[in-house]
């Protein structure tokens, strides 16, 4: 019998040696991964923020097929909210508390079986790229503590979850942004007018660069003199050389009225004419298949390209307009008899 009391009297010792340590440990845990994400800030929080996207890239979906989501009525911003029920881990729900638009997010995570954590994401543009650090934070009871130390601590609880997560959001935001399709529209009538350019000729290679360069400066010298726009920008193609490799165009930008304009940039008038029209909605990576679409549309409806004609593409919403590449549209127009 002494023997026992001996057991349990060293028993209790470490119990409350065990005990104290555990209630030493911190009483708070903080847990973030970051990674860059391939794709335009805005898109990346735009998916942040809007919880109906969570289904798609949140791994727990992926780790708890119970997990069912209802929706209120307002689900991105402050205020945005929903719940779920789960079998496995309870009862929640989320709401949205602080938004800095492009620039941070923060939330506060309920659960029924356990203590609120908050959830905090950060957005940082690099090169058209987002820097993405997604966190995890909370206070700790003894219970709480209890269990990150008995399963080596709120790092490896949270840190793999944030990581697979994290790695989904770029890929549903890659899914988002390479969307695209090309549209046949028909023939139509375009009414021509004038226009300020500048012309170059390049190397298939040199093209992009080089109408990277030449387009702002007709639109900036366009609004420094004050000239009324008329439409979208475009490109004017005068000469496409397959064999050599060589292409000549312009960088334009329609004006209501005829102008003066003076140096490396000129006027010209687009006489009114048919043509087929040719609609890409998507990046304008995607353009040279666009291309062969028009063509093919073209030879499909049995028309007649214009030796005499020119072809140009109006981009009718780019960059500015849109932070999704996936809602840019660029049209095509080929000249026809």
């Amino acid at each position: 019998m002494k023997t026992f009391f001996r057991v349990l009297g060293v028993l209790a010792v470490l119990l409350i040696i065990f005990s104290s340590y555990i209630a030493l440990q911190p009483s708070e845990f903080d847990v973030q991964r970051t990674k860059e994400i391939n794709a335009p800030i805005a898109v990346v929080f735009n998916t942040i923020n809007e919880y109906k996207t969570w289904q798609e890239w949140d791994p727990w979906y992926k780790d708890d097929p119970s997990i069912t989501p209802t929706y209120s009525e307002i689900t991105s911003g402050v205020g945005g909210s929903y719940t779920w029920t789960s079998e496995k881990d309870g009862n929640g729900g989320i709401e949205t508390i602080a938004v800095e638009e492009n620039k941070s997010i923060n939330q506060i995570m309920h659960f029924d079986k356990r203590d609120d954590s908050t959830v905090y994401w950060h957005f940082k543009e690099i090169d058209n790229k987002t820097a993405l650090t997604w966190g995890m934070k909370g206070d700790l009871g003894f219970m709480g503590k209890l269990y990150f130390t008995l399963i080596g601590g709120a790092d490896k609880v949270f840190g793999k979850m944030l990581e697979t997560g994290l790695n989904n959001i770029e890929s549903y935001t890659q899914k988002l942004i390479n969307k695209y399709s090309i549209t046949d529209i028909g023939v139509v009538e375009h009414n021509g007018g004038f226009f300020i350019h500048l012309t170059t000729e390049a190397s298939f290679d040199e093209m992009a660069e080089k109408m990277d360069k030449m387009l702002p400066k007709v639109i900036f010298y366009a609004i420094n003199n004050n000239y009324p726009k008329a439409g979208p920008v475009f490109t004017l193609y005068h000469k496409y050389d397959e064999v050599n490799k060589i292409v000549k165009f312009s960088t334009c930008v329609p004006v209501r009225e005829r102008v003066n304009p003076e140096g490396e940039i000129a006027l010209a008038f687009m006489e009114p004419g048919r043509y087929h029209k040719t609609t890409l909605q998507g990046a304008y990576k995607y353009s040279e298949k666009a291309w062969e679409k028009a063509f093919e549309f073209v030879n499909k409806a049995g028309l007649t390209i214009s030796e005499n004609g020119k072809a140009f593409e109006v981009y009718v919403k780019g960059h500015t307009h849109a932070p999704n590449p996936a809602d840019w549209v660029t049209e095509i127009y080929l000249p026809i008899d």
